[in-house]
């Protein structure tokens, strides 16, 4: 075990990304310890109940639950769906599960589209939450502030660390499955595989979009807005929480990735009870996904 450690060390190298990601790594630490002061501090003061009541539930009836469901069903499964096929007719001799790079940039747009459209005409009637007006303390420019201790940047920076230790922590489990089971562990995200694939720069660049602007939204729609806050009107809001995340996290097909998924989504609805507005998930969770797109081009998938 020492000569292994020994290799690794002399084989070791700082590199770019080694370099912003020990940079992230560090602020997302203070970040941490930040927040934690400060929920311990609120709580002193007993204030700590409101931690999770900065959105509404919904209860939405039977009828407006099965719409909303239709619609994620269409946006996350059936858009993509109907662009492989149309792909398949028009590119026949294209392997297009190993293309997934080329599918994304299309997917996205149009899945986001088609939930912006069911948000537009589903809110006025009530089959889908309205967006909310924070108070005037929940501004979204003072959750944009570095200094802000529950802001955005603090949020990404701990989700990154989260992520990172609930990563380790898979992996450490993993160690400890058979041998069969573990190989199931060992793969990646298939987009995230063919994006570190060298000679695919042109996917990587549409991909970007999609992957750092699109996704973020469409997800935080659903399973944020939608989804957790209809399970908040069902179960307590920590269950809701966790109960969507995980649903967010099994949606994404590696294993490796499902608790510390589970993890993000949790502190993604932390950041929506937090700030009373989506829009402080959605660029947490974009800033998640770019930062990880930057380490792949930087050539350390995080």
């Amino acid at each position: 075990m020492d000569s292994e450690l020994e290799a690794a060390l002399a084989n070791a190298q700082i590199t770019p990304a080694v370099i912003w990601s020990a940079c992230v790594t560090v602020f997302g630490a203070v970040a941490l310890v930040r927040i934690l002061r400060g929920i311990l501090r609120d709580r002193g003061n007993g204030a700590g109940a409101r931690e999770f009541a900065g959105v509404p539930a919904w209860d939405a009836p039977l009828p407006q639950l099965c719409a909303f469901l239709a619609i994620a069903i269409f946006c996350l499964l059936g858009v993509g769906l109907i662009c492989g096929y149309a792909a398949r007719a028009i590119f026949p001799e294209a392997d297009l599960r190993n293309n997934l790079t080329y599918l994304v940039p299309a997917m996205q747009p149009l899945a986001l589209v088609a939930m912006l459209v069911f948000v537009i005409f589903a809110s006025p009637a009530g089959a889908f939450p309205r967006p909310l007006s924070a108070a005037p303390e929940r501004r979204m420019r003072r959750f944009l502030s570095v200094k802000n201790r529950f802001g955005v940047p603090a949020l990404f920076g701990t989700a990154v660390v989260l992520v990172t230790l609930a990563t380790a922590l898979t992996l450490a489990i993993v160690q400890f499955l058979p041998e069969g089971a573990r190989a199931i562990f060992q793969e990646n995200q298939a987009l995230v595989q063919e994006l570190r694939e060298p000679g695919k720069r042109l996917a990587f660049a549409l991909s970007v979009p999609a992957i750092a602007i699109f996704t973020p939204i469409l997800e935080e729609l659903i399973f944020r807005v939608g989804l957790y806050r209809f399970l908040k009107s069902r179960v307590p809001a920590v269950f809701a929480a966790i109960l969507s995340s995980v649903i967010f996290a099994l949606l994404h097909d590696a294993p490796v990735s499902y608790l510390p998924l589970a993890v993000l989504g949790c502190l993604l609805c932390f950041a929506y009870e937090k700030t009373g507005r989506v829009a402080a998930p959605i660029l947490v969770h974009a800033l998640f996904n770019a930062n990880t797109l930057l380490l792949i081009a930087l050539g350390a998938a995080a």
